[in-house]
């Protein structure tokens, strides 16, 4: 039996109103003043080569989290070539953060705000980039094998030349993005949004597209 509308509604709402709370909770803990020192050592050891997961195994205790960086303040900071495997940087403000050449395999970056950001050469390989923000991102070059970016935003992003074989893009704005020479072979993009998107040379055999029209 099919549940009324308004039910169903309900239920948006209601997931909608937990995942703004658990971004307001994560993003609120960088932000008190008990935290500050630990949030100016991280950014430091983080743009600087230090030893930030130490960093966070000692503030996280007793579960000795050292991966845990959901909802981060760091707008503006060069973290290029840093090895952020298996991170956490879900609703992370990333705003014009150079992230060239970094290792973000198996991160998770749902929510994250990465407007303007560059994350050329990056490994985003089975990245959780569900609902982030990648408007004007420069992506080029990137292996994304496998990542989810299901309702991400990448508006007028470059991703010319990047590897996103099999990767997760249903329903998400590409509206004038980059594809040229991208590799989509098996990507699912069905109900995504590809008005003025460029696509020359791009592969596409095996993509599931729906309305795609490249």
């Amino acid at each position: 039996m099919t549940p009324p509308s308004d039910a169903s509604d309900a239920s948006d709402a209601s997931d909608a109103f937990d995942e703004n709370s658990h971004a307001t909770e994560v993003r609120e803990r960088w932000a008190r003043p008990e935290n500050g020192s630990v949030l100016a050592a991280v950014r430091d050891a983080l743009t600087g080569g230090g030893d930030w997961r130490g960093l966070l195994r000692d503030w996280t205790q007793p579960w000795g989290t050292d991966n845990d960086l959901a909802g981060i303040p760091l707008a503006g900071a060069d973290l290029s070539g840093t090895d952020l495997t298996g991170v956490h940087l879900g609703y992370a403000d990333l705003r014009g953060c150079a992230l060239t050449g970094c290792d973000l395999t198996d991160a998770s970056l749902t929510g994250a705000d990465l407007r303007g950001a560059t994350l050329v050469d990056a490994t985003l390989t089975r990245v959780n980039g569900g609902l982030c923000d990648l408007t004007a991102a420069d992506l080029s070059g990137v292996h994304a094998d496998d990542a989810v970016l299901s309702r991400a935003r990448l508006v007028g992003t470059s991703l010319r030349g990047a590897s996103l074989r099999g990767a997760k893009l249903v329903g998400a704005d590409l509206t004038d993005a980059d594809l040229s020479e991208a590799d989509l072979s098996s990507a699912v993009l069905i109900a995504a949004r590809t008005e003025g998107a460029v696509m020359t040379g791009a592969r596409l055999e095996g993509v599931r597209r729906g309305t795609l029209r490249p």
